[in-house]
C-alpha cells in the first residue's frame, strides 16, 4: 500500500439539463461491441463526470433510473447486483429486460448463461482474476497461487493493543471465510508467515525485497507449484494512525493468503489502490477470498482454467 493519499475534487453538482423519469427497478446487463471492455460507471450522467469505477460486459445491475443529459443521450443509473455499487452509465453500454419481467426473476437477455443466479456474477469473478493473478510485486507470472498447509502467524517488533485486537479479529474472519484446511493460528515459534510491527525506516532490515515508501508491505515464497509456504508482513509503527494500521494489517495479511493484486476498481474494497482506511471486508472482498479457497481452485491455474471453473461452481458451492 502505498504512502501516497489521493485526493479528487469531486464537483457538488453537475451542469446538464435532464429529465428524470420515474424509478424502474428494472434488471439490465452491461454490453459493449468488445467483449473485454470496461465500461465506465460515473457520478452523474454526463461524459464530463468522474468514472470512478468501471464495469464489464456481462455485469449484471438493476436499473434504478433513467435520464437525458445535456448531450440528448439517455442515460442509467444503475446499481450492480453484486457489489451494490452505484452509478451512472450511457444507455449505448447498457441491455435492458423485457419490461414484462419482474427484477427477482431469472431472465435471459445476450447470454443467457451468465445470467442464472447460480453462478458467481461476472462482476465477481472478472474482480477475482484482476486481483488473483500474478502479483503486485516482483514480476510474478499469471497464475493462482495460495496456502495448501496451516498458516502459523507469529509476529514481532512493538504492536499495540489494538494491532494485535485486529490481527486476531483478521485471523478469526478468514478462518470462517474460507472454511478449509487451510487455517489461520498464531504461534510462538516455528511461523511460515511473520509480521513485523516496526518503523518504515527499518523495513529493509528485516525484508531486503521491501519498495519505498510503502507503510505497509508483504513478500511472500512458493514452490514450483505455485504453492504459498511462507510470508514476510512489514508494518510501520510511527506516521500513521491505528486505524490506518488497522487497514494495513488487514489488507497485507489477506494479499498474502494469494489475492496479490490492487485495484483501483471499488473504493470500499480492502484492495483499493488509493490509500484508504478501510478496516472490513466488503461483501466482494469476503466472496474473492472464498473463491481463491474454493476447493475446486488449485494452485497454479491459468486465468481461462480458472474463469471457466468459476463460471460453472454453484453459489452454494462457495463453502
Amino acid at each position: 500500500m502505498n504512502l501516497t493519499r489521493l485526493f479528487t475534487a469531486v464537483p457538488l453538482t453537475i451542469a446538464s439539463i435532464c429529465i428524470s423519469l420515474p424509478a424502474l427497478a428494472q434488471p439490465g446487463m452491461l454490453t459493449a461491441r468488445n467483449a473485454t471492455s470496461r465500461i465506465n460507471i460515473r457520478t452523474a450522467p454526463s461524459t464530463q463526470a468522474i468514472a470512478h469505477s468501471y464495469g464489464v460486459v456481462g455485469d449484471h445491475v438493476t436499473i434504478l433510473n433513467q435520464t437525458v443529459g445535456d448531450d440528448g443521450s439517455q442515460w442509467y443509473q444503475v446499481q450492480f447486483d453484486a457489489s451494490r455499487m452505484q452509478g451512472w452509465v450511457h444507455s449505448a453500454f447498457v441491455q435492458v429486460a423485457p419490461s414484462s419481467v419482474s427484477p427477482t426473476s431469472e431472465t435471459t437477455l445476450a447470454a443467457p448463461s451468465l445470467l442464472r443466479p447460480a453462478i458467481f456474477a461476472p462482476e465477481e469473478i472478472d474482480y477475482f482474476l484482476e486481483v488473483a493473478m500474478g502479483a503486485e510485486w516482483g514480476g510474478a507470472s499469471s497464475a493462482v497461487r495460495r496456502w495448501e498447509d496451516e498458516i502459523r502467524v507469529q509476529y514481532f517488533g512493538s504492536p499495540t493493543p489494538a494491532d494485535l485486537a485486529t490481527l486476531q479479529t483478521v485471523i478469526a474472519e478468514v478462518n470462517d471465510l474460507i472454511g478449509s484446511t487451510t487455517r489461520l493460528r498464531l504461534v510462538n515459534t516455528n511461523p511460515n508467515m511473520e509480521i513485523y510491527f516496526t518503523p518504515e525506516s527499518s523495513f529493509r532490515r528485516y525484508e531486503p525485497n521491501y519498495v519505498p515508501t510503502n507503510m505497509g508491505f508483504f513478500w511472500t515464497w512458493w514452490n514450483q507449484d505455485n504453492v504459498l509456504n511462507r510470508a514476510r508482513i512489514l508494518i510501520a509503527t510511527q506516521g500513521i494512525t491505528q486505524q490506518e494500521r488497522n487497514h494495513l494489517i488487514r489488507e497485507e495479511l489477506t494479499q498474502s493468503l494469494g489475492l496479490m493484486q490492487d485495484s483501483y476498481r471499488y473504493a470500499d474494497s480492502i484492495f483499493y489502490q488509493g490509500w484508504t482506511e478501510v478496516t472490513q471486508y466488503s461483501t466482494l472482498d469476503k466472496t474473492l477470498l472464498q473463491m481463491l479457497y474454493h476447493p475446486r481452485i488449485r494452485a497454479g491455474m491459468a486465468r481461462s482454467e480458472v474463469e471457466s471453473i468459476l463460471q460453472r461452481l454453484q453459489r452454494s458451492d462457495r463453502t
